[in-house]
């Protein structure tokens, strides 16, 4: 993914892709472990929801819960960003996925 050769001295948190294009390591990383947050944020929200029968607490943790969804689809934009050359992973990965679910 990364060959960490380090084009430019004077900032070694920048390594460099497959693609020759300059990552921002520590901002993907961030990034990375923020999707992991909202994705855990999703499923304790989920759990809330699918636990209760009070129905002012459902509609309150469902909203928020989209939130969070739409906190993912903003940091998988800013994940493309930082390093578009993994694009073509996810796009491989849920091509696999869709190959499956014809067979």
């Amino acid at each position: 993914m990364f060959n960490f050769v380090n084009q430019n001295a004077s900032n070694e948190n920048m390594p460099v892709n497959n693609s020759n294009l300059t990552v921002d390591f520590d901002a993907l990383q961030k990034a990375r472990q923020d999707l992991i947050s909202e994705i855990d944020a999703i499923m304790e929200y989920d759990e809330h929801i699918h636990t209760t029968s009070n129905a002012v607490a459902r509609e309150t943790w469902e909203h928020i819960k989209d939130e969070e969804l739409n906190h993912v689809g903003e940091l998988l934009g800013l994940l493309k960003y930082l390093d578009v050359s993994q694009v073509k992973y996810v796009l491989e990965g849920l091509q696999e996925f869709e190959d499956r679910l014809k067979n």
